[in-house]
């Protein structure tokens, strides 16, 4: 009995971390799409933005995911467009992505 809810265990957690790298991925590519034409990110994309490659360290899921929809209630002047309008799923994995850039 041991034995098999370990294996049920083991077989949960590599489901949900390959879930997860999924999510990463579609992420990152995300951002190539969208970010790295102004954000720079571990030295490449743009210089516009600010580098993005530590946000994960500076800042939290909430403040995250508040600077993509609404980036110019911190910063007024900011030249940033608003990525509210993205897909949840979209916004999920983009955020999802931006949380491994510690």
């Amino acid at each position: 009995m041991k034995r098999a809810v370990a294996m049920i265990a083991a077989f949960a957690a590599v489901a949900l971390m390959t879930v997860a790298a999924q999510a990463a991925g579609k992420g990152e590519q995300i951002f190539k799409e969208k970010c790295t034409m102004c954000h720079v990110v571990k030295g490449q994309g743009g210089k516009i933005g600010p580098d993005l490659t530590r946000i994960a360290a500076k800042l939290k899921d909430k403040d995250i995911r508040a600077k993509l929809d609404n980036p110019k209630k911190a910063n007024p002047a900011s030249a940033m467009p608003s990525f509210k309008t993205l897909p949840k799923a979209d916004m999920d994995a983009l955020v999802g992505y931006l949380k491994t850039l510690k």
